[in-house]
C-alpha cells in the first residue's frame, strides 16, 4: 500500500507541476523533443492563389557544342513542369514545348543561333505563371 501511495503522489506531483503555469515559472519538461532537419531554401516559391503553382526562379542555361541543359529551382505542389524554347517572339515556342518532372531538361541537336526559354509549372489546379524569359546562343 505505501508503493503505491508513493506512486500516486508523484503522479499527482507531476500533473500538477505540467499543469500549473500560472506563475510565470518554468513548467516540468515533458520529454524529448526533436527538431526537424532543416530543409534548403530552393527559391521559386509557394502556390499562387487558386492553388496554381509559382513561378519557378533561377532559370538557367549552360551551353556545350550543340547541347543546352536547362536548370531551375523547384516550387512546392508541382505535377510537371513546361520548358519553352524558340527563336523568334516570346509567345512563339516554335522549337521546344515539352514536359518533365525534373528541374532539368536537356536539349540536344541546337544549330548555332539566337534563342530564348522560360519554364513554367503545373498541378491539378492549372499552370503557374512564366519564368523570367532567358536568351541564350
Amino acid at each position: 500500500m505505501m508503493r503505491v501511495s508513493c506512486v500516486a503522489a508523484a503522479l499527482v506531483a507531476v500533473l500538477g507541476a505540467g499543469c500549473s503555469g500560472g506563475d510565470g515559472g518554468a513548467s516540468a519538461p515533458t520529454g524529448p523533443t526533436t527538431t526537424p532537419a532543416a530543409t534548403p531554401s530552393t527559391g521559386g516559391g509557394t502556390a499562387t492563389q487558386g492553388g496554381k503553382p509559382a513561378a519557378p526562379g533561377n532559370l538557367r542555361v549552360t551551353v556545350n557544342d550543340s547541347t543546352r541543359v536547362f536548370t531551375w529551382n523547384s516550387v512546392s505542389n508541382v505535377q510537371d513542369y513546361f520548358i519553352q524554347i524558340g527563336t523568334s517572339g516570346s509567345d512563339n515556342p516554335d522549337l521546344v514545348n515539352t514536359n518533365t518532372s525534373q528541374t532539368t531538361y536537356t536539349w540536344t541537336g541546337a544549330a548555332p543561333g539566337n534563342y530564348w526559354a522560360r519554364v513554367y509549372a503545373r498541378n491539378s489546379s492549372g499552370s503557374g505563371p512564366n519564368s523570367e524569359q532567358i536568351s541564350f546562343h
